[in-house]
């Protein structure tokens, strides 16, 4: 059975708006693999992997998102036919925030 693989960049209002969410609950329920995060430049990306049928659902969703996101372009790059799927789940990456420095009120 051939899989396949793409990395995906959601342009728009995204963030804040459990893009996330929508993306990791979508691609559970039409058994995609892979993961998605927040970026820095308040687009959201990630890697989908799974069979044809189900992925191309999970790209068209991708381009709908949830209610109160605005989604104004996606792209899809590097995608490529897998003999296997290289996750075993949908994962939603939080991202950091950077730690703060504290001198626990010490100069």
């Amino acid at each position: 059975m051939a899989f396949r693989t793409a990395d995906f960049r959601v342009k728009g209002k995204v963030q804040g708006v459990f893009f996330r969410v929508f993306a990791r609950d979508t691609a559970q329920q039409l058994g995609v693999v892979g993961w998605v995060k927040n970026d820095p430049a308040g687009d959201v990306i990630g890697t989908a992997q799974g069979k044809e049928d189900a992925l191309a659902k999970f790209k068209e969703a991708l381009h709908q998102g949830p209610p109160h996101a605005n989604v104004t372009s996606v792209e899809f790059t590097n995608e490529a036919s897998l003999e296997r799927v290289q996750f075993q789940g949908f994962e939603k990456i939080r991202n950091r925030r950077p730690e703060a420095s504290w001198s626990g009120g010490r100069s």
